[in-house]
């Protein structure tokens, strides 16, 4: 078994995980990156017609979105847990209004390739030529999966995103116990640790509650998939009484959500959010949301666009808002802009609202990662990918002396013999 790295290797996101055998080929995940001006950056060519299939291991985009390039002129089959197939409908044809004039297909190309997806449960096998896969619950957001490949000669486990923790959205990965030969991990955060989950949920909680009370409007970026819903999901557990506005795609993916209540923990709870909850279905919404004080949770999660950007220009000369971030800030976008100066790009207005970061993420940490094989049987080779090289020679030192297996950290191109 060949395992080649497409995508993500030494670097985070465009994910893109090709496996050969003497039966053909096998490719898991085909994401996009985007650099500083929204170009997007494409994982390295494969030829759909050597496929004997395609899995795809949830819905965002830097797993999802180069996978209709792989459906121009050739059909490979296509396999997804049915709630990341949803999810991925969505994301790509916005990706095509946003950046259509940047992709080499369109919506068309999105509905042949559905077109050929079929839609697989948890642990259930199947065969796609000499290989036989079978999705894990991966912990990571809902309907994500890792993919267990065996071969004739050789088993893979392919993590995909991780998290070993409980959320208000997912239970953790269930992949304690599996046998492999090799396992494909994450290192997103493979030189640090994430603070207890519940002490930022309590934190972000008292935070909100402190501006609400005193008259503000707390205003909450968040990440359309998974993150909008997940606070949702937390405000409305502890039911305060508040005021709550939802804007942007976030709704429309809770939506989705709530029609695969087998993939969402606290179902009960978020489809409670939806039906007591503001939803913005225009522009009298919006300004209605900012009339009262409450909370607004809105995409995007980075401020880079979307509705949340509308809110900061409206609410963040004031003291009495505050902007509460709750997802990962890239470089040089205006999130991180506001963490690091106080000032929102591109107008350099300054921002007087109380402005905060609260750790939500979703991707397993070192400790983590750690405990995580510590559980699997029988590993010999361990390939780190989804990481930046600082994080992974980090991780890889604390590996080999722990677990005294080999640890490889392939760039993007690189092929390993299993």
């Amino acid at each position: 078994m060949r395992v080649k790295v497409l995508g993500s290797g030494r670097e985070v996101g465009r994910a893109a995980i090709a496996v050969e055998d003497s039966g053909g080929a096998l490719l898991m995940d085909y994401g996009v990156n985007f650099d500083e001006n929204d170009h997007p950056i494409f994982p390295e060519h494969i030829r759909p017609r050597d496929l004997a299939g395609v899995v795809l291991t949830h819905s965002h985009l830097d797993h999802v979105g180069a996978a209709p390039m792989l459906y121009v002129s050739h059909s490979p089959p296509l396999f997804a847990t049915p709630l990341t197939l949803d999810v991925t409908r969505v994301l790509l044809h916005d990706m095509i209004k946003l950046s259509g004039q940047l992709l080499p297909f369109d919506e068309g190309v999105v509905g042949e390739m559905l077109a050929r997806a079929t839609s697989i449960p948890y642990r259930e096998e199947v065969a796609l030529g000499d290989f036989n896969i079978k999705l894990l619950p991966s912990g990571h957001i809902p309907g994500s999966a890792g993919v267990l490949v065996e071969s004739r000669r050789k088993v893979l486990l392919y993590t995909s995103d991780l998290n070993v923790i409980e959320t208000k959205l997912m239970r953790p990965a269930e992949m304690s116990g599996v046998r492999a030969d090799a396992v494909i991990i994450e290192s997103t955060y493979g030189s640090t640790n994430h603070p207890p989950r519940e002490a930022t949920e309590e934190r972000f909680f008292s935070a909100v509650r402190e501006v609400v009370e005193s008259g503000g409007i707390a205003l909450v970026p968040a990440f359309s998939v998974s993150r909008g819903q997940e606070i949702l999901t937390l405000i409305a557990e502890r039911d305060p009484g508040w005021t709550v506005w939802v804007d942007g795609m976030i709704r429309e993916v809770a939506d989705i959500y709530v029609k695969h209540p087998g993939y969402v923990r606290l179902y009960g709870i978020l489809a409670k959010a939806l039906r007591e909850y503001n939803v913005v279905r225009g522009w009298q919404d919006r300004k209605s949301a900012l009339k009262e004080p409450g909370v607004i949770v809105a995409s995007s999660g980075m401020l880079k666009g979307g509705p949340s950007l509308y809110y900061l220009k409206r609410l963040g000369g004031n003291a009495k808002n505050s902007v509460f971030l709750v997802s990962f800030q890239g470089k040089n976008t205006p999130g991180r802009q506001i963490l690091e100066t106080g000032f929102a790009l591109p107008e350099e207005m300054p921002i007087r609202a109380r402005v905060e970061w609260f750790d939500f993420s979703s991707h397993i940490d070192q400790r983590g990662i750690l405990k995580f094989l510590r559980e699997l049987r029988e590993v010999e080779k361990v390939i780190l990918v989804h990481g930046v090289p600082k994080a992974q020679e980090a991780l890889a030192q604390r590996i080999r002396e722990e677990l005294e297996v080999e640890v490889l950290a392939p760039s993007v191109g690189e092929t390993i013999e299993l």
